[in-house]
């Protein structure tokens, strides 16, 4: 049994005294109250998929954002939903007092707003900042990946986890594919040797865009592209907010790999690099491609490849190359063997967006906690691992990134006056930390 079902197993037999009791099971609430921190269109999707989920049995109370436009925008959209959608209709309760905006507007609507779930779509950087709030008030929470971008908030992370775990907290991490039907069957079927023993790896998110959003829609007050504001607002195309395109996109393929493999890999070497023609800083910091080899012992190597560059080809796949067969997974389009014993799982499945949000609330209606912010966050971490190989040009034990690299991309200062530093990393020249 690995690690993390061990934790999941002996938490849900052994906390069920001090599990949370809340007051719509006693018929004192109708429904589940649940506030949104960042109301980008993540945000927006996420309460789309949670109240698609809820059917009926949760209201939107609250949202906070740093920008007061965001809010608005978010507040549109839910009016548009209200129209388009039955399982949006009277689930939005939000008025003013509830409408928190500012550094601190996290906190405001986890103690001020009552509420019984988080979604928290942030940027990834302010990750470790508002999941330690939120666990510390008891609140469940829903948090998009990744889990955050560097190893220091990686080892911060495992400590709320912990937390959480002695609160007796759901936390669901958007790494939807764990929740997928035909994923789930995937996986098992190559942990019970339907493809015989695993001997490589590949894993692919290539996108045709960069990804800078419009300038004049950000409604930027300040659009000087070292400010705060126009970082934040485009977060993510600069490292310290994003994790870059590698941490903050191909996690889902790692996630995959990790949880097929249930262990860590020994060691990485990546190379990667950033178009010429691409501006600085007005185009952030972050790279456009990557190409990193993760290598799991006993000859077993992941081939890791990802992409952001414009007019380019969208692929998106993870391949695992058995003895006996060949598994292929991609969320939107199939999940197959071919080999010796042939599978296909049924195209008619579930939505993954929204079973991730199913399960949330079933756990938390039912008191049964289901912690997976570990997982998140060693997926995360292989990402981060791979970045640095590529940023620095160097290979080295994954064991070294994990538990002793001290690189902290956070600033220092939350506030608008502060300027983290931004430069495009040059391999033989940045220096890992």
């Amino acid at each position: 049994m690995e690690r993390r079902d061990v934790i999941k197993t002996v938490s849900l037999a052994g906390m069920a005294s001090t599990l949370p009791k809340f007051s719509w099971a006693e018929g004192n609430r109708a429904k589940l109250r649940v506030g949104l921190i960042g109301c980008s269109g993540r945000g927006m999707g996420a309460v789309r998929n949670f109240l698609c989920a809820a059917q009926g049995r949760a209201t939107i109370v609250a949202v906070a954002d740093l920008f007061p436009d965001r809010i608005q925008l978010a507040l549109k959209n839910f009016a548009r939903d209200e129209g388009r959608f039955d399982y949006c209709k009277g689930n939005f309760d939000i008025p003013t007092s509830r409408q928190y905006v500012g550094w601190d507007a996290y906190k405001q609507l986890i103690h001020d707003a009552d509420c019984d779930i988080v979604l928290n779509a942030t940027p990834p950087v302010f990750r470790p900042l508002h999941l330690r709030e939120a666990v510390n008030a008891g609140k469940h929470i829903f948090v998009e990946k990744p889990a955050c971008v560097d190893p220091v908030q990686a080892r911060e992370l495992y400590e709320i986890a912990e937390l959480a775990d002695k609160k007796g907290l759901t936390i669901i991490p958007g790494v939807q594919r764990r929740f997928h039907p035909g994923y789930k069957e995937a996986i098992d079927r190559i942990q019970n040797g339907q493809i015989g023993e695993i001997i490589g790896i590949q894993a692919y998110w290539l996108n045709s865009r960069f990804w800078i959003q419009d300038g004049q829609k950000l409604r930027l007050q300040n659009p000087d592209p070292t400010s705060m504001e126009y970082q934040i607002r485009n977060w993510f195309i600069f490292r310290w907010a994003s994790g870059d395109c590698y941490v903050e996109q191909h996690v889902h393929n790692l996630d995959v790999v990790r949880w097929a493999m249930g262990k860590d890999p020994i060691e990485v070497n990546g190379i990667g690099g950033r178009r010429w023609d691409y501006p600085y800083p007005e185009w952030g910091d972050r790279y456009s491609h990557f190409g990193v080899d993760f290598d799991f012992g006993n000859g077993v190597h992941c081939a890791s490849y990802s992409r952001r560059e414009n007019k380019s080809k969208d692929y998106v796949l993870e391949r695992f190359v058995g003895t006996k067969g060949i598994l292929e997974t991609n969320e939107n389009r199939m999940q197959r063997i071919t080999g010796q014993k042939p599978w296909e799982a049924p195209k008619d499945q579930p939505q993954a967006l929204v079973e991730e949000h199913r399960v949330l609330i079933d756990s938390v209606l039912n008191n049964k906690k289901i912690n997976m912010l570990r997982d998140m966050v060693d997926s995360t971490l292989m990402a981060i691992a791979g970045r640095e190989s590529c940023y620095s040009g160097l290979n080295f034990k994954y064991g070294w990134i994990a538990k002793k690299s001290q690189q902290s991309l956070a600033p220092k200062n939350w506030d608008f006056n502060e300027k983290p530093q931004i430069e495009v990393p040059l391999p033989g020249v940045y220096k890992l930390s």
